[in-house]
């Protein structure tokens, strides 16, 4: 690993268009070394976008960017020999088997972390004598991680490595990152599966069309969810008229936001009337929701 000084990645006023078509807006991004960071998103919100400009895959338009202390626009091949990146949209090569393309992908890189490698293979149990078109989506999911975090490198940009993968899969890939992490690695990664990503990122970044969100707003909307109830009521029980229904999911539980003070409004209601409640939400999927809420009002 190089022990260089100075942020892994740090960006200032990154801006992107595609057809006139704002993408990335005024980016600012610090990343310390050894930290892992979850940038959290909708589809198309810019994170892939972000990804390939910090790898220097594509040109931004504006703003200044370093990764590992160089510039994409000049040093793309020098920060690519020391980043692991894993695009959204993985592709392989369908003719060769998985261990062709694992000696192909892997040659590109002087140093492997072995012990991590025998790791990979023997979590994910790959057919690696089978050609990679035989394979499932969840396979050449599986194929391109073992390629993207077998190298000893500096910084691995990850976007949705879960993608395809079944929950038992998605935990042990976590307990890798984790493992990763505490060795004192560098990631940048994005993922639908907030829950997860809660538990392994130092810190979240949240990108709402094209822009990050400020810490004030994300500390106004944590403050906001103290005040909101999560319940789920009886069949046939009436809720209590002075409180706002904000979400109703499938199942009847409700997110709503009482006038008075959470814990006084809920006496309001008959305990037999009650199947669940929770004050105080903090999970991160109901904080996303809040934060794209309050970005498009």
């Amino acid at each position: 690993m190089c022990v260089s000084s100075g942020p892994a990645i740090l960006a200032r006023g990154i801006g992107k268009s595609f057809r006139q078509r704002l993408v990335l807006n005024s980016i600012e991004l610090h990343v310390e070394r050894g930290e892992l960071i979850g940038l959290i998103g909708k589809n198309g919100a810019g994170k892939s976008t972000l990804l390939r400009i910090l790898t220097g895959l594509i040109p931004r338009d504006r703003g200044e960017v370093s990764v590992l202390g160089m510039d994409p626009s000049v040093a793309a091949k020098r920060i690519r020999e020391r980043t692991g990146y894993l695009p959204g949209e993985t592709s392989v090569y369908q003719q060769m088997t998985g261990q062709q393309f694992l000696d192909f992908a892997l040659s590109f890189y002087p140093r492997r972390q072995t012990a991590l490698l025998d790791d990979l293979l023997d979590i994910f149990a790959l057919p690696l004598q089978q050609r990679v078109r035989n394979y499932s989506a969840g396979m050449k999911q599986k194929l391109a991680l073992i390629a993207s975090l077998s190298p000893d490198l500096d910084l691995y940009l990850l976007d949705e490595p879960d993608r395809a993968l079944d929950a038992s899969i998605r935990f042990q890939l976590r307990d890798v990152l984790l493992r990763m992490r505490n060795d004192g690695r560098t990631f940048v990664l994005s993922s639908h599966h907030l829950s997860e990503v809660e538990t392994l990122a130092d810190r979240l970044e949240f990108l709402l069309d094209g822009s990050l969100v400020a810490p004030q707003v994300i500390a106004k909307a944590r403050a906001r969810l103290q005040r909101l109830v999560r319940i789920k009521l009886t069949q046939n029980a009436i809720l209590p008229t002075n409180c706002t229904v904000l979400t109703k999911e499938a199942d009847g539980t409700m997110i709503l936001e009482p006038i008075d003070a959470p814990l006084d409004w809920l006496k309001l209601l008959p305990p037999s009337s009650v199947c669940t409640a929770e004050i105080g939400i903090a999970r991160l999927e109901d904080l996303y929701k809040l934060l794209l809420a309050e970005v498009l009002a």
